[in-house]
């Protein structure tokens, strides 16, 4: 489903992450540590529960589409048997 190159950071977001990275480690104080933590982890909570939502979505639409496949492919067959029939 995911290819390798997939898990690889762009460049643009590898600089972004490098400016916050640098911000935390020039931090002293806890108490901002701390809130930004929070909101990380908030943010963190949130991205897994929409990406969860999507993905659930999109594995009911794949098996509606499957259903109505095999429902048309059911239909075909009972045509084609009631034809052979008579």
């Amino acid at each position: 489903m995911l290819s390798q190159e997939d898990f690889e950071i762009p460049l643009e977001k590898q600089l972004r992450m490098r400016v916050v990275l640098d911000e935390i480690e020039t931090c002293n104080d806890p108490t901002i540590l701390k809130a930004h933590l929070k909101q990380c982890t908030e943010t963190l909570v949130k991205y897994q529960h929409l990406l969860g939502k999507i993905l659930e979505k999109q594995i009911k639409a794949e098996l509606g589409k499957w259903t109505l496949e095999a429902s048309t492919i059911v239909e075909e067959l009972e045509r084609d048997n009631d034809a052979e029939r008579k």
